[in-house]
């Protein structure tokens, strides 16, 4: 079977985890279908690894080295779970594989089984060859990275914790290779992320006497609740500029016109001007500040009746230095209210800063990687403004990198999590050159 069919038949799989946690056999069967696939398809690299089944949420691989040094390992992260599709609103099947235009058509074609065959069919190219790396390759598959990566990537990351394992380097999905998304830049541009912003979700409650609609308090929970979220509104995190985003800043610079350029590469010197520029641009103010989007609101089942409590819910993307703990205590003096309880909602996490090193391991091969796929295209630092599955393995690393080696336009990005994703057969193709060149370079 040729590389093209074997990702279509991993999309024909349909990898939702449903609920977090969920024992669920008609759950879990495409979940384990999918870590089959891997080892039907790919017999030579399982012919020489080693493979490890922790749970229909994760499947782990070691690539054995020549020179086995537990302190040279590298691990490459994917995961085979999908966010649900609304078929009704897809113009094909979601999960049928369809290829049209040179497109492949499926939900996951670009989150991410793209990444996770395109490493799977690089390393069983390199083992049919007899190839074998220098130092230990791990890859590490969670089934429920959507779904925060409670039972895949954190109970990965606790198993390689177990045993003593470090890295010395760590690749995950992330930014891509952004086409038409940076206004002013008409050249394609390589963001390698390597820091991560925090995930954060508060849950804002007010309780009332429950009763009939038709005799209101003076003052509703609503009313409570509203001002609560106006206030959060009108009080917005500071901005700041990370070391990551002004060295991004500096060296996007050259290629922005005029005024543009001059702001860009002086971003520190300006100081206050130039955050009074920038909060023209959600996506600019997304790498500077921790942002706030509200949600969820919830309250009465019905129209007619006054509900016990009332609800919100916010999400924050923690910009480095704030913290779980105190980017709550900043809404809630925002607030000042304490008719609104404010609560942690799931799974929380603080920012993942970038390593000090990290131009030492990993960098370089990722950059001639890319210069192989992707000749002539700048690779530049970023900053990951969502979350992925790494941010569960800084522990056991001083390197992160979150990178999809994938020329993507705005119209191509918003297949994410969307409706109609794709992917280009050409992506598929160059993405298969760069994790070649990668892995070939270990």
């Amino acid at each position: 079977m040729d590389f093209i069919e074997k990702f279509r038949s991993a999309l024909r799989i349909p990898t939702w985890p449903g609920a977090q946690g969920s024992q669920d056999e008609d759950v879990q069967a495409p979940l384990l279908r999918f870590q089959e696939l891997l080892a039907e398809q790919f017999p030579a690299f399982n012919k020489v690894s080693e493979r490890w089944v922790l749970s229909p949420y994760s499947v782990v691989y070691r690539w054995p080295g020549r020179e086995a040094a537990d302190k040279d390992a590298v691990l490459f992260l994917a995961h085979y779970d999908v966010v649900p599709a609304e078929t009704e609103k897809w113009s094909v099947d979601p999960f049928g594989a369809v290829m049209k235009g040179g497109f492949i058509y499926g939900r996951g074609s670009l989150d991410m089984k793209n990444i996770l065959i395109n490493l799977m069919e690089a390393a069983e190219n390199l083992c049919a060859e007899g190839w074998k790396p220098k130092q230990d390759i791990w890859f590490a598959f969670g089934g429920d990275e959507e779904r925060t990566g409670l039972l895949g990537a954190m109970k990965t990351a606790e198993w390689f914790n177990g045993r003593g394992q470090r890295f010395s380097w760590i690749l995950d999905e992330g930014t891509p290779i952004a086409e038409d998304q940076i206004k002013g830049i008409d050249s394609p541009l390589a963001l390698v992320s390597v820091a991560e912003k925090g995930y954060l979700s508060l849950k804002l409650s007010v309780a009332q006497e429950p009763g009939h609609a038709s005799r209101p308090p003076k003052v509703q929970a609503a009313a409570v609740l509203g001002r609560a979220l106006c206030r959060i509104a009108r009080k917005p995190f500071p901005f700041r500029l990370t070391a990551t985003v002004e060295t991004f800043f500096k060296q996007v610079s050259p290629l922005m016109p005029g005024v543009q350029g001059f702001v860009m590469r002086h971003a520190r010197a300006l100081g206050p001007l130039f955050f009074k520029a920038a909060a023209s641009s959600p996506s600019i103010v997304s790498m500077l500040r921790t942002t706030v989007a509200m949600t969820q609101l919830e309250g009465s089942a019905a129209d007619n009746v006054l509900p016990s409590q009332v609800d919100a819910v916010i999400n924050l993307r923690l910009l480095h230095p704030w913290t779980v703990e105190t980017a709550t205590d900043f809404i809630v003096r925002a607030i000042n209210d304490k008719r609104v309880q404010v609560s942690i909602y799931g799974l929380a996490t603080n920012p993942v800063a970038e390593s000090r090193d990290y131009r030492q391991h990993g960098w370089p091969e990722i950059q001639a990687a890319m210069k192989e796929a992707w000749p002539d295209i700048p690779v530049l630092p970023f900053i990951m403004i969502a979350t992925t599955d790494s941010r569960h393995y800084q522990n056991l690393t001083n390197s992160i990198f979150r990178f999809s080696p994938y020329k993507l336009d705005p119209v191509e990005m918003g297949g994410v999590h969307g409706h109609d994703e794709r992917i280009s057969v050409e992506n598929l193709q160059k993405g298969l050159v760069f994790y070649t060149t990668l892995l070939r370079s270990l």
